[in-house]
C-alpha cells in the first residue's frame, strides 16, 4: 500500500475487509507520519457557533452573524484545524488539481456523516468558470470519495478569487454569489439540511449559502467543513 498523500509505502496487517477491497485501501490510506500532521479539532473550549478554538462563548465573527441572522440557530462543525499541513494539502488538492487526494480523509468523513444520516447534504458549489478551470468541485469530490450522497441544489453565479486567497475585508464584503436551483427550491422546505464546505474562515460563504436556503424554511440547517 502507498500513502494517499506522500505516496510512501505503508506497511501493516490488512483486515479481512481490506483484503477484499484492495483498490479502496490503496487510494484511501494515509501513513502515520502524514496523519499526525493534521490536527483534529475539539468541541471543548471553543466558540459555540463556529468551533474556533480557545474561545469562551462566541467569537466576534459569530456575534456579528447572530446580529444579522437573529432567527438562525447557527451550528458549524469542522474536523481539522487549518494549520500549515492542511494549507499545504489544500494547495496540492484544490489549486494544483491532485484529485486523487480526495480520498485522504474518507474514514473521518464517513464517521462524521454516519451521525447525520437523516440530513440532506448540500455541498457549496463552484462557478462554471472555476469548474472548467479546476476540473472538479473540491467539496463534492470529498463527499464522493467517502460515498456520501449529496444534492447539487445550489449554483454559484459569480466567482473571483478563492476565499482562501482573499484577505479578511475582501471576504466579508463579498456579495451574494448563490442561488437555488428550481429543484432545490422545491425540495428543502421542512427538511433537515447540512451545508458542506471545504474550509471555514470568516463564515461569509457559509452564511451567503445559508441565507438562500433559510428563505425556503428548512426544518433545520447545520453547516460543516473539513477544516476550520
Amino acid at each position: 500500500m502507498k500513502c494517499n498523500y506522500c505516496r510512501k509505502q505503508v506497511s501493516g496487517n490488512l483486515t479481512l475487509a481490506e483484503i477484499f477491497l484492495p483498490k479502496r485501501i490503496l487510494t484511501e490510506e494515509l501513513c502515520v507520519q502524514c496523519s499526525e500532521q493534521f490536527q483534529l479539532l475539539t468541541n471543548k473550549n471553543c466558540c459555540g457557533g463556529c468551533q474556533r478554538q480557545n474561545v469562551q462563548g462566541y467569537c466576534r465573527d459569530c456575534i456579528k452573524w447572530q446580529s444579522l441572522f437573529p432567527d438562525y440557530d447557527f451550528q458549524h462543525e469542522a474536523l481539522f484545524s487549518y494549520n500549515q499541513a492542511m494549507q499545504e494539502w489544500f494547495e496540492e488538492y484544490k489549486f494544483k488539481g491532485n484529485y486523487q487526494l480526495r480520498y485522504s480523509f474518507v474514514s473521518y468523513l464517513q464517521t462524521y456523516f454516519k451521525k447525520k444520516s437523516r440530513f440532506l447534504v448540500i455541498p457549496i458549489p463552484v462557478s462554471k468558470e472555476r469548474l472548467k478551470d479546476r476540473g472538479f468541485n473540491q467539496v463534492a469530490g470529498l463527499l464522493d470519495a467517502a460515498g456520501i450522497n449529496h444534492e447539487s441544489y445550489l449554483v454559484r453565479f459569480s466567482d473571483g478569487l478563492s476565499q482562501v486567497r482573499k484577505n479578511r475585508k475582501e471576504r466579508l464584503e463579498l456579495e451574494q454569489p448563490f442561488q437555488l436551483t428550481k429543484k432545490g427550491a422545491q425540495s428543502i422546505t421542512n427538511k433537515e439540511i447540512i451545508l458542506v464546505d471545504d474550509i471555514y474562515t470568516t463564515g461569509r460563504t457559509i452564511f451567503h449559502a445559508a441565507q438562500v436556503i433559510l428563505e425556503k424554511k428548512p426544518k433545520k440547517l447545520h453547516t460543516f467543513s473539513l477544516a476550520r
